[in-house]
């Protein structure tokens, strides 16, 4: 056995470190931090994500209404128009390069389709341009591929919002 002083001294060690609170604030933050980190940067991206489709449905909207009235169809460079429209309102989002539309009429909505085919890059592969005549139907779809902040976080919310946002506005072309 040792002597009670030493046993005392030991007593008195255990109970010290038992109750020393130093660091663990700082290894508590260090466990914490990434993780909290990441879920912050997370939403910032679903907000960003949430913004840019907002402002995609306002742009197809807008470049749509040069479809409806007819003014794409009486243009020389009509669809050249419509992707100006479309790239300008969508500008301080996405550069011009980025942004993919399809535009298909028909004599009634049932005659067209919303499916869209993307390949694995995320590209439109069905994108047709028919603006379509006065009274006809028609379905814009507009779309691009949004951009991550963190490498990580782009695999993550392309699984939940997919590879390409998309609007889609559908309308009866006005009798221009």
């Amino acid at each position: 056995m040792g002597s009670p002083l030493r046993q005392g001294h030991w007593h008195r060690r255990w109970v010290a470190l038992r109750f020393a609170r130093r660091g663990v604030v700082a290894l508590e933050f260090a466990l914490v931090a990434p993780v909290l980190l990441t879920l912050m940067l997370l939403i910032l991206q679903v907000g960003l994500i949430l913004f840019g489709q907002a402002a995609l449905d306002a742009a197809t909207a807008d470049a749509s209404r040069l479809i409806r009235t007819g003014q794409v169809q009486l243009a020389t460079n009509g669809k050249q128009m419509f992707t100006d429209r479309l790239c300008a309102d969508l500008s301080s989002i996405t550069s011009c390069a980025n942004v993919q539309f399809n535009v298909q009429s028909g004599a009634s909505f049932g005659a067209l389709t919303t499916a869209i085919t993307v390949n694995r890059s995320g590209i439109i592969a069905n994108a047709t341009f028919s603006p379509g005549n006065p009274n006809q139907f028609v379905i814009v779809q507009a779309g691009y591929q949004p951009d991550t902040a963190l490498p990580f976080v782009g695999p993550m919310l392309r699984s939940v919002f997919g590879a390409l946002l998309v609007s889609t506005d559908a309308f009866q072309n006005e009798p221009y």
